[in-house]
């Protein structure tokens, strides 16, 4: 089963970004560039794959993933529970519609996986 991880790259971390940009892996063990984006904003970004977390006592977990079509509506299934404290991401880089699938397949077999909470990369080495 793969292992979600939710880690900012260093180049975001040296920019200050680490709010904005984290990692999601799958359970190829692939990891796939996310942007945090405000929920109500998701519509202005067709042709990505989204992703709703959810804070848990353990971290934090997927409880929604799919993808934006051309005219921003938004097409995918729950797969969680949601909570008050939800973090919604989008991921740019998969271009084609069978990119965004595998992308998307990859991440909801991951799902039973809680994301680890954010911990600075100085206090976690």
């Amino acid at each position: 089963m793969g292992h979600l991880q939710h880690d900012a790259p260093r180049a975001a971390e040296a920019l200050g970004l680490v709010e904005t940009y984290s990692y999601l892996s799958g359970a190829s063990g692939k990891r796939y560039l996310f942007t945090s984006v405000p929920e109500e904003s998701l519509s202005d970004y067709p042709g990505a794959v989204a992703v709703r977390t959810s804070a848990r006592r353990n971290g934090r977990r997927i409880v929604w993933v799919g993808e934006i079509d051309p005219l921003g509506f938004e097409h995918g299934a729950a797969i969680g529970r949601k909570s008050r404290r939800m973090e919604t991401f989008i991921h740019l880089l998969a271009r084609e519609p069978d990119a965004r699938r595998a992308v998307i397949r990859d991440l909801r077999n991951s799902v039973d996986v809680a994301t680890p909470l954010r911990v600075p990369r100085e206090a976690a080495e």
